[in-house]
């Protein structure tokens, strides 16, 4: 009787175990595997033969090195930030040896928790303060989940989405990571009426020039979490006269993630990556088969208490009675 009892309690926990592993895929995982609010970020990044125009001097520089510094801030106090939106602040300096400040740019986005993609939220997001530029595909992150195929990433100087394709797998820093590349055509991304000379054209007067800007990116993600551990890439912006001829390079030269920043990439990869394991395989998985232990150890006690009382009853039937003797 005692073991019946028994049996029927853990059949009981292990049902409850059983439905706690449904319930933490099916309601916890969604609730905690988002993209924070507060999210923080300091990558850097280092420059080398770079080609700058100097507007105050009036000079094409080249040769120079640089250091790219970049933060990467959550808002939580944002109107749009909540259960399905975080807004997410970036800013860039690229600043040469001698300290000479060459470019700097900064964005707001409104991210989809789920799947990083941005999403609109009116006279919030903007880029350089424009809050007509309409931001979408993928930003500052990739999806949880990343995926072997092509994505559509958002480039903010040529102010478009362009596909960043699947390139196949490699290791950084010890992290399988898979490797994305972006190649951005010539994008005019604005006209200005500039001197003769910077736009490569004769006279002495000004004209109507072109800033058209190109790039090749190379992104590397660790696919469970979509963090992106590194990137490099080669921007190209120059100014193009009005029959065609190109003038000065206002900004050219190749960038890469320093090995601080990689490492803390792989760091923060890896962190992600067990939270969202823990959450999305180990707990739900140790659930489950704890679950399944107890209704087996359940079943069996059960069973086992049904086959003790059968032979209890077989043996109480098959006693001989004895008939009282009269002395």
């Amino acid at each position: 009787m005692r073991g019946r009892a028994i049996g029927l309690g853990l059949l009981g926990l292990g049902a409850f175990l059983l439905a706690g592993a449904l319930a933490v895929r099916l309601f916890l995982e969604p609730a905690l595997v988002k993209l924070p609010l507060d999210q923080e970020a300091a990558p850097t990044a280092v420059g080398t033969d770079i080609s700058w125009f100097d507007i105050a001097a009036g000079e094409q520089l080249t040769g120079l090195e640089a250091d790219v510094r970049q933060k990467v801030v959550g808002d939580p106090t944002q109107g749009a930030a909540n259960e399905d939106v975080a807004v997410w602040n970036f800013g860039s300096t690229i600043t040469s040896t001698d300290g000479t400040l060459l470019n700097a740019g900064t964005y707001r986005v409104c991210l989809d928790r789920r799947e990083a993609v941005a999403v609109a939220c009116d006279d919030i997001d903007h880029v350089d303060y424009d809050r007509k530029v309409s931001v979408e595909g993928l930003t500052l992150t990739f999806p949880f989940g990343t995926e072997e195929r092509d994505y559509d990433v958002f480039n903010s100087t040529a102010r478009a989405a362009f596909p960043a394709t699947f390139e196949g797998v490699e290791e950084v820093g010890g992290l399988e990571t898979y490797r994305f590349e972006m190649s951005i055509p010539e994008t005019v991304v604005r006209t200005a009426d500039l001197p003769a000379a910077m736009a490569g054209a004769d006279g002495t007067g000004t004209v109507e020039a072109e800033v058209v800007y190109s790039n090749e990116r190379v992104i590397w993600v660790e696919p469970t979490s979509g963090v992106i551990v590194t990137s490099e890439e080669h921007p190209n912006t120059v100014v193009r006269g009005p029959d065609g001829e190109t003038g000065v390079t206002i900004l050219a030269g190749d960038f890469a993630g320093s090995e601080d920043t990689i490492a803390a990439g792989v760091e923060r990869a890896e962190d992600y990556r067990s939270q969202i394991n823990l959450v999305k395989t180990v707990l739900p998985l140790s659930l489950a088969v704890l679950g399944l232990v107890f209704l087996l150890i359940g079943a069996l006690l059960i069973r086992r208490g049904q086959a003790a009382g059968a032979h209890h009853e077989e043996s109480f039937e098959a006693a001989p009675v004895r008939e009282p003797q009269v002395q």
